[in-house]
């Protein structure tokens, strides 16, 4: 009797854990959610907490996991009524540079630690690919005017300012004796940075690397002070670079000033897009939660 009712309950309880971790957290339209999705969403929203020293509040984090998942899921299906597609050369361009970027090892260690497969990370970047085009979509309706950008920088009570700008060239060597070793040939033979540099490339002893106009603030902070230290003309280091060490020519410097309208029209045009944007996403959003069927499954 014992046996039976021992076998009963462990019948009840399989069936429930099963039923259970199938049930969706949502449906929308009749499309479901699963909870893998939520659970990834949520460790991924966890992390960025995590990093950030932050501690969330649980209840509220996990209504806005559902929410964005809710929403993704409209865009998808309207995404496939306007036909907007990826194809697989795209698909594959897209993912084989995520691992590039990656490293293959990372890239495959990344999926393990997510408990993600290859074909539903496939399928994943196609979402995230078609979510992006269909937002487009939407401001493409309503794009941004030139007349809207001139008077937005017209308008403006903040300045736009070009920051300090310096013209820099960079000699990269593997060791710091090797790097003294030159600076010390450059003084003591009067010979010129432009010159030494091509010589050091020529003979692949280094990394010979022009930037440019570049804001100094870019660089990591001690190369950064360094560079903001030479007068024009002037070379200095070796500076410690992460794994390697750096000698720096200050070429040209461009002092602070306010950026004419040409310089910043791209930057404005992306803040005010990415608000704009927003703006008719959310209209939209709005308009298909009244016009939708959302079950919830979720305490």
């Amino acid at each position: 009797m014992r046996d039976r009712i021992t076998l009963s309950v462990f019948i009840i309880a399989t069936v429930f854990f099963l039923f259970g971790c199938s049930r969706p957290v949502a449906t929308v339209n009749g499309k479901k959610i699963d909870r893998k999705s939520f659970d990834q969403l949520m460790k991924e929203r966890m992390e960025g907490h995590r990093q950030q020293n932050a501690r969330p509040d649980m209840k509220r984090l996990k209504e806005a996991v559902l929410s964005q998942l809710i929403a993704e899921r409209f865009m998808l299906e309207d995404a496939g009524e306007k036909k907007i597609a990826v194809t697989d050369e795209e698909l594959n361009k897209e993912i084989e540079g995520r691992k590039k970027a990656m490293g293959e090892e990372a890239f495959s260690k990344s999926l393990r630690d997510k408990g993600i497969s290859p074909e539903e990370f496939r399928q994943a970047v196609k979402e995230t690919m078609i979510l992006s085009r269909f937002t487009e979509s939407l401001l493409n309706e309503d794009p941004v005017t030139e007349e809207e950008l001139r008077e937005y920088y017209r308008s403006s009570q903040i300045p736009f300012i070009r920051p300090v700008s310096m013209l820099v060239k960079m000699i990269e060597m593997d060791s710091e004796d090797a790097a003294r070793s030159v600076i010390r040939e450059m003084r003591s033979k009067k010979i010129a940075f432009d010159d030494m540099a091509g010589r050091l490339e020529q003979e692949k002893k280094a990394v010979i690397i022009d930037y440019g106009w570049a804001n100094p603030d870019t660089f990591s902070p001690s190369l950064a002070e360094a560079i903001k230290n030479l007068k024009v003309g002037q070379y200095g280091g070796p500076y410690r670079g992460k794994k390697s060490f750096f000698l720096v020519m200050l070429k040209e410097r461009e002092k602070e000033a306010i950026a004419p309208f040409e310089e910043v029209r791209e930057s404005i045009r992306a803040q005010l897009s990415g608000q704009r944007r927003q703006a008719v996403l959310n209209r939209w959003l709005e308009q298909k939660r009244r016009s939708s069927t959302v079950v919830i499954n979720m305490q």
